[in-house]
């Protein structure tokens, strides 16, 4: 419901620029001046002045802003009643529509739902491909540890045989003697080997590590 004094501000205001303006209804000033002599305060006046832009009683030309001028242009001087004053009042069913539209409302929530349905999906296929990644790097690991248990199972093995292997050489070697009447092999100093690649492996045989 509209202020029921408005339309008397905005008549008085009207009847103020009115008397101030120039020929033609052409009226360029201070609206200050025109509103006090009105008896109306700024915030009053700012109202009036909208009212009657939409009742087309004046058509504001340039607004006064520092030292610029208000340029005013009367286009109708008759009073405004209270009826002109509560038709410039949106209607109820305007403001509620304008308010809440259900359709924008429900294209908004499907928009959001699509739009958290996108990130989900995303989020999962992410979260796949990293599993993915973990049980391949997994099996590889085992692989892995797997081939080095069997490098070194061949390894003890080939020790073992090669062991086995001197010391059949030896017995043969023994009997050979004992067969043919020989002398009994006397352990001497062996001679120092001189290839570095040799000496190595025959320090590992020795060892036995």
């Amino acid at each position: 419901m509209a202020r029921t004094n408005l339309h008397e501000q905005a008549t008085r205001l009207l009847e103020s620029i009115d008397k101030a303006s120039s020929n033609g209804g052409h009226f360029e000033g201070t609206l200050r001046a025109v509103a006090v002599d009105a008896g109306l305060n700024s915030a009053r006046s700012a109202e009036a002045i909208k009212l009657l832009e939409e009742l087309g009683r004046i058509e504001v030309v340039q607004r006064g802003r520092r030292d610029r001028k208000t340029i005013i242009s009367v286009r109708s001087n008759a009073p405004v009643t209270l009826q002109d004053a509560e038709s410039m009042l949106p209607s109820r069913g305007g403001k509620r529509s304008a308010r809440l539209d259900y359709n924008d409302l429900g294209r908004a929530v499907v928009d959001r739902l699509l739009e958290l349905g996108r990130d989900d999906a995303l989020r999962s296929a992410q979260v796949d491909v990293f599993a993915s990644q973990n049980e391949s790097s997994q099996r590889r690991v085992e692989q892995l540890e797997g081939a080095i248990e069997e490098a070194n199972e061949r390894e003890t093995d080939l020790r073992i045989r090669l062991r086995a292997a001197e010391e059949a050489l030896e017995r043969a070697e023994e009997n050979l003697r004992k067969a043919f009447g020989g002398p009994q092999r006397i352990p001497t100093a062996a001679a120092p080997v001189e290839d570095e690649d040799a000496r190595a492996v025959l320090d590992i045989l020795r060892s036995g590590s």
